[in-house]
């Protein structure tokens, strides 16, 4: 009976692991940002002035400091990360490599993903290609689930309308409608 118990659970960690793969990382290793509270303000003084404008532009030192310092300050000590780096490329391309708290994960102390940005029904929505952790790549449906929580909260009407959106290399521009 152990051994049959034994082989179904061997079965279920396989097909589990079928859409992984054994990698080291995403291209998101390569997304290298300085994180500050002086370049969160920034962001945040380009962002208000895009609220009058209606465009903004951010930098990727800008997005992953305004990221960064706003989810600390609005979820506390126990808050898991230390800093998300966000690098932008161009036609949408976005890199995110999330640098959590030493213990979070066994083994590892940083997220990395990559995937694209565009707009729908007036909202951010991110589309993920692969995500990487513990030496271990996800992609495919296993992310679908992810993408869908991280644009549910992009959807809240408080963030506003956006029509348009950019990328480059290096950069993030937002067209927006009425806040």
């Amino acid at each position: 009976m152990l051994h049959r118990k034994i082989w179904a659970l061997s079965l279920v960690f396989v097909l589990l692991l079928a859409g992984c793969g054994m990698g080291t990382s995403t291209m998101a290793s390569s997304c290298d940002v300085n994180v500050s509270v002086d370049e969160a303000l920034a962001a945040q003084d380009a962002g208000m002035a895009g609220m009058l404008t209606g465009n903004v532009e951010w930098t990727n030192d800008q997005m992953s400091s305004f990221l960064t310092v706003l989810l600390q300050q609005n979820t506390g000590a126990n808050f898991p990360i230390q800093e998300i780096a966000t690098c932008f490329e161009p036609n949408g391309k976005i890199l995110l490599r999330i640098g959590l708290l030493s213990d979070v994960l066994l083994g590892a102390d940083t997220i990395e993903a990559v995937g694209s940005i565009n707009v729908a029904n007036g909202h951010i929505v991110v589309d993920l290609d692969e995500a990487s952790a513990n030496g271990f790549t996800v992609s495919g449906p296993m992310l679908d689930g992810i993408a869908a929580q991280i644009n549910a909260a992009l959807a809240d009407p408080s963030m506003g309308t956006i029509i348009d959106i950019g990328t480059g290399s290096g950069k993030i521009m937002l067209g927006m409608g009425g806040m």
